[in-house]
């Protein structure tokens, strides 16, 4: 289950979004460093031409078409060509290492194919470098460890894109979408509790059985797609203060405040949301169709508006909104609200959001086809200076932003450019993601990418109707709850702990999982009291531990510790 790779899909068309040139008053290699990289004392260096590879038809072929591009060809002589690679990306790669015609930077989106590169030898390892680069060793003192500890020979032979993170400018949380007209029609309720929920959507098809013709459905969910049953219809766990979904996900769950691997299925909250779920179903709330619908028919029934609520998948709700609008039902619309069991809300803990220090989906390394690699590792230094940051990733002074009491603030210009994916990509904001974007702050405490404000994500990423609602709510943005009621929970080792589904262990585990799913959707359905759930439950429970699932949970964290330990001697 990748929900992150929905929502990151997002922030990452932000990115990658460019605006036309506003002028000409850049700032020359001279005036934006001391030094000019691109002479020595041999001499002038040659310009060096490096293939990118990317899926994205992009308009802009080479780097020094765009602004940013041309300071850093002025300053390093580097410059990206940038080549289009459709189709299935991991068999391209697999390909190209058994021709050994890689690329000299190359892409990685899986740690499975990194295994390979690794062992085939075709990467170079960046150790020594990293002695040499404080800067980009400080910018990624946690995930080197991490990265080292993915590589068989305990070597550093990647970075990825994307981290370190500050979970105040990407905060990841996928709860209820809710429609706004709903609240507005019930006084904008402060609904927190599974409860609070179940009343208002009783409530809501009792004063809207229809919406545009159509029957009104309280609650769909696309149960039916992979990630659905297996994932989402146990993620109430998430929700409260303990656990976040760092790791494991399948069989066992990770206990962000013990720092522990517990079983998923016997989890107190896990069966509180099975309770929510067979709840729903019993009060008619949840559309029955849920356990068939895949995303496809899922997205067709949030987009004509017919539904009062969606269950966690929340990543599309803005386009759902423009959509709505634009078929002329503008007071449909839909907000992602939080959401908590009873024991949760009774613990009031702060909740545990995620915020993860790998990405293995978003790998880089230099390959031993590299003509220069001690170019490359220069430009590379310099990414992970401020400097670099801030131009890689904020643009020009004057132009992106300008400066105001020492903080970096996003003008008109960016603001218009953000929203306006058919802009001309002339700046080069979103055109460097391989030298290792960040989520972080800058040393004057905006963002690196100041579209990750969160009053800037909303102003651009909302509809005027989402933002009103949220404003009715007392909400400041549309991050407001969260940040005043979670707390930073960070993946660490933890994130990396798997078990080898080839192996016994890995058989059983996929047994588990499989009791798992067969058996919530039983939970769901079949009870028709709570009496009868608990009977069930307890039922179900008894079967599961013939399993003798312990021996899963002992494993992994007998793993986290082993891996835990060699990351303190990796440090």
């Amino acid at each position: 289950m990748r929900r992150k790779g929905m929502f990151i899909a997002m922030i990452c068309g932000v990115l990658l979004v460019s605006a036309c040139s506003s002028g000409n008053n850049k700032p020359s290699a001279s005036e934006s460093s001391p030094s000019n990289s691109t002479s020595s004392a041999e001499g002038p260096k040659k310009e060096y031409v490096i293939k990118v590879l990317t899926q994205d038809n992009a308009k802009v072929k080479r780097s020094d078409e765009t602004e940013i591009g041309k300071v850093v060809k002025e300053k390093f002589n580097i410059v990206f060509e940038y080549v289009q690679t459709p189709g299935n990306y991991a068999d391209k790669l697999n390909l190209m290492l058994a021709g050994g015609d890689y690329p000299e930077i190359i892409s990685i989106s899986d740690n499975a194919t990194f295994d390979k590169y690794v062992h085939a030898g075709a990467l170079l390892p960046l150790d020594d470098f990293v002695a040499n680069a404080p800067d980009f060793a400080k910018r990624y003192s946690v995930q080197i460890p991490l990265w080292r500890l993915s590589a068989y020979d305990g070597k550093l032979y990647k970075w990825e894109g994307m981290v370190p993170v500050d979970f105040r400018n990407y905060v990841e949380v996928n709860d209820i979408g809710v429609r706004t007209d709903v609240l507005k029609q019930q006084g904008y309720p402060d609904l927190l509790s599974t409860d609070d929920y179940i009343q208002f959507l009783k409530q809501g098809l009792q004063d809207n059985p229809t919406t545009n013709g159509q029957k009104t459905l309280g609650m769909i969910v696309p149960f039916a797609e992979p990630w659905g049953m297996q994932g989402i219809s146990s993620i109430m766990y998430e929700k409260g203060g303990r656990y976040t979904a760092a790791a494991g996900n399948m069989g066992v769950i990770w206990n962000q405040v013990d720092q522990k691997f517990e079983d998923m299925m016997m989890n107190e909250y896990v069966k509180e949301g099975l309770v929510f779920f067979n709840k729903l179903y019993r009060e008619g709330i949840l559309d029955k169709d849920s356990f068939t619908d895949k995303y496809d028919q899922f997205a067709e029934k949030l987009n004509s508006g017919r539904a009062l609520s969606s269950w966690y998948v929340v990543w599309g709700l803005n386009a759902t909104n423009q959509g709505l609008i634009e078929a002329g039902l503008p007071d449909i619309q839909y907000i992602n609200m939080p959401v908590r069991s009873m024991t949760q809300v009774e613990r009031n803990e702060k909740r545990q959001i995620r915020v993860e220090d790998t990405r293995p989906f978003a790998i880089y390394s230099i390959t031993k086809n590299a003509k220069h690699p001690e170019r490359i590792q220069e430009l590379l230094a310099w990414a992970a200076t401020e400097e670099g940051r801030i131009l890689l990733q904020s643009g020009f002074e004057g132009e992106q932003y300008t400066i105001v009491d020492g903080k970096r603030v996003p003008t008109e210009a960016y603001k218009k450019m953000l929203a306006d994916p058919d802009s001309d990509e002339k700046i080069g904001l979103g055109g460097f993601e391989f030298l290792g974007n960040v989520l972080t702050s800058g040393e004057d405490g905006v963002p690196y990418n100041m579209s990750l404000d969160p009053s800037i994500q909303d102003e651009l990423g909302l509809t005027q109707q989402a933002r009103d609602a949220y404003s009715a709510l007392g909400w400041s943005n549309s991050k407001d709850y969260y940040l005043q009621t979670g707390e930073s929970a960070h993946t660490g080792v933890a994130g990396t702990i798997a078990i080898d589904t080839t192996s016994e262990l890995g058989a059983l585990h996929q047994r588990m999982v499989d009791f798992r799913v067969k058996n919530s959707t039983s939970l769901i359905i079949k009870p028709k009291s709570d009496e009868e759930f608990e009977a069930l439950y307890q039922s179900v429970i008894s079967d599961y531990q013939k399993l003798n699932p312990e021996q899963i949970v002992n494993e992994y964290n007998r793993l986290y510790q082993e891996k835990k330990t060699q990351v303190d001697q990796l440090k």
